[in-house]
C-alpha cells in the first residue's frame, strides 16, 4: 500500500533500524517518501519510481535529484553552462570545502556524483576526475 512502520520495514528487509535510516533520509531528500513518526509513506514519485522499469526509474530519479538535491542541481547546471560540458571535480570540491570539512566535502561530492551518474545526468571519468554532461 505504499506505507509501512519503519521498525517492521527494517525487520522485513533484515536491517537494523539504524542501518535503514540513511536510506530513508536519502529517499526523503529525493521526495520519494515522507516520514511521520515511525511511519514511512511513498509519495507519488516514490510509487512511480518503485514500479518503473530501469530506464524510467533512472529518469524519475534524475528529475527528483535535480529538483531536490542542491549539489546535484549545481553540478548539472554548471556542466550545462560550461563550454564543453565538462568540469573537473576539484571545482566542486573547492566550493564544498568553503563550508564543510574536507571529509564532509568528499562524502557529499561522492554521493552527488553517484546520484548524477545513476540518473544519467553526468558521467565521471575517474582517471581525469572530470564530470561530463550526458543529459
Amino acid at each position: 500500500g505504499g506505507s509501512a512502520d519503519l521498525t517492521e520495514l527494517a525487520d522485513n528487509l533484515s536491517f537494523e533500524v539504524d542501518d535503514l535510516l540513511p536510506l530513508v533520509d536519502a529517499a526523503q531528500m529525493l521526495g520519494l517518501l515522507t516520514i511521520n513518526g515511525v511511519n514511512v509513506t511513498l509519495t507519488q514519485a516514490g510509487k512511480d519510481w518503485a514500479s518503473a522499469d530501469v530506464l524510467q526509474a533512472k529518469q524519475i530519479f534524475a528529475h527528483q535529484a535535480v529538483n531536490r538535491v542542491p549539489l546535484v542541481k549545481t553540478i548539472y547546471t554548471a556542466l550545462k553552462g560550461s563550454q564543453d560540458g565538462q568540469l573537473r571535480e576539484d571545482f566542486f570540491r573547492d566550493l564544498l570545502r568553503r563550508g564543510y570539512t574536507s571529509s564532509d566535502a568528499e562524502e557529499q561530492l561522492a554521493r552527488a556524483i553517484d546520484w548524477g551518474r545513476y540518473g544519467e545526468l553526468y558521467e565521471h571519468e575517474a582517471h581525469t576526475e572530470n564530470l561530463i554532461l550526458t543529459a
